[in-house]
């Protein structure tokens, strides 16, 4: 009788003790949030401060309150939506192309010890050229257009994807192998079923440097190469002495930029779940 009203007294002790801990952590991300909106707001305010005093130039940096007028018209504009979708479809085509080609071969490379310690020569080598090094070289053969900007794109991208599939499939557990060549798995199965689970998440983290590298190399093709997109507005923009339009352009370019790394983190997490490495359990 004593033990069942002493688990009857403690369940409502224990049960109360929850809610803050589950309360604390919400408080503790609202603080954060808070943190990080007042950091923003002191760096705006200081950015302004320093604009109106003159302690920036005003003819190469504009202030934040014309940057956000500026940037509210070139939403309006037709144009700034036209040279998104151009980015957006070179960065997407030049990406896939990639994905196509680094993801096989570089599986190919990481299956064999011969071909990995032959390859890895060549590799370092070519990745260690700038993409941007090739923009005469390619405007000579395409011109300023969006062919260029894809071939930049797919040379630069495709080294992460290489190298992070090349290692994943290098540092498969040997003890799998012994286990599938056992149990006389088909190669379809052996594939599907132990290689690339094995090697997606090496792989998945190249394709999230990939995919950060490819908007920087399709807005820099733009830029300086002059294909269509958002950075031939800013270097019109920037041509024309519009200060304001060119750092709104700026500010596009950035939002592309998180927009893009927060969705390829949480499609990460999504699809990679299942993993030991994405558990929660794991990460604490």
């Amino acid at each position: 009788m004593t033990t069942v009203n002493t688990v009857t007294e403690a369940s409502p002790h224990t049960a109360g003790a929850a809610p803050p801990k589950t309360a604390g952590v919400p408080n503790r991300r609202a603080a954060l949030l808070g943190a990080r909106v007042l950091c923003v707001v002191l760096t705006l305010a200081v950015w302004q401060l320093l604009v109106v005093i003159g302690a920036l130039p005003d003819a190469a940096i504009a202030a934040p309150w014309d940057i956000g007028r500026a940037l509210g018209s070139v939403l309006t504009d037709g144009s700034l939506w036209s040279a998104v979708g151009d980015t957006a479809s070179t960065w997407a085509i030049g990406l896939g192309l990639s994905l196509a080609a680094a993801v096989p071969v570089g599986l190919l490379l990481g299956a064999s010890g011969l071909l990995y310690r032959f390859s890895r020569f060549s590799i370092d080598f070519l990745r260690s050229i700038p993409p941007i090094a090739l923009i005469p070289l390619v405007l000579l053969e395409y011109g300023a257009t969006t062919k260029m900007a894809l071939v930049l794109v797919v040379f630069g991208s495709l080294w992460p994807v290489l190298l992070q599939s090349m290692y994943g499939m290098h540092q498969l557990d040997p003890n799998l192998r012994d286990m599938a060549r056992t149990y006389g798995i088909g190669r379809w199965h052996y594939i599907c079923f132990i290689v690339l689970p094995s090697a997606s998440p090496f792989v998945a983290t190249g394709i999230r440097v990939a995919a950060t590298m490819s908007l920087l190399l399709a807005i820099a093709a733009q830029l300086i190469g002059g294909a269509p997109g958002l950075g031939a507005e800013m270097t019109r923009y920037e041509q024309g002495g519009d200060v304001p339009r060119m750092w709104a352009m700026v500010v596009v370019i950035g939002l592309l930029g998180i927009l893009l790394n927060r969705g390829l983190l949480a499609l990460e997490r999504r699809t990679l779940r299942w993993h030991s490495a994405y558990r929660p359990a794991a990460a604490g």
